[in-house]
């Protein structure tokens, strides 16, 4: 799938996306929470469960649940790119795609009977690699998702003038041609 072809069929799919006004990540969640009905937890992966090798983000879903394990990164812009990206995949409703084992790969700390005790009936999907196409929709939405942000309709008050002179780019975005 070209990359052209991939961003249109990812802006359809996040147009329902219930994108907050002011944009904040934590307010992303509370809606998109109240729109599937399902509890969406983000939790930075502790310093000692981090190694180089290991995947940047990390989703876990169950029946009732996901949990968001993610990397803190050098910017808060990194960081949210890597929440964006498996907010992404709980949007698309994608499948797991991790084994145990994989998970074990993916984050070496945790031990195998706890990864055996909490993967029993769950999905698991990590960010390391964009070799599927899952994997690329997820990544193309975590960069829509804050562009979308940015074009939601100016408030018509004082303090909704103020806040768009104040964070919004002083030029406009620049259209590309279909």
């Amino acid at each position: 799938m070209s990359l052209r072809r991939l961003r249109r069929n990812c802006e359809e799919r996040l147009a329902d996306l219930p994108v907050p006004s002011p944009f904040s990540v934590p307010a992303l969640v509370r809606n998109m929470e109240a729109v599937s009905g399902r509890r969406i937890i983000l939790m930075p992966l502790p310093d000692h469960m981090q190694h180089p090798d290991t995947a940047c983000g990390l989703r876990v879903k169950t029946p009732r649940w996901s949990l968001v394990l993610f990397k803190r990164r050098a910017t808060e812009n990194q960081t949210n790119h890597t929440i964006l990206h498996e907010l992404g995949h709980e949007w698309f409703d994608h499948g797991g795609t991790l084994t145990p084992e994989d998970l074990h790969r993916q984050i070496p700390t945790l031990g195998p009977r706890l990864i055996a005790r909490f993967t029993g009936g769950v999905a698991i999907q990590a960010r390391a690699h964009y070799d599927t196409v899952e994997e690329r929709e997820a990544e193309v939405s975590a960069s829509l998702i804050p562009l979308m942000a940015r074009d939601q309709p100016v408030r018509d008050d004082v303090l909704g003038r103020l806040d768009s002179s104040l964070s919004r780019p002083v030029a406009s975005r620049r259209r590309r041609r279909p």
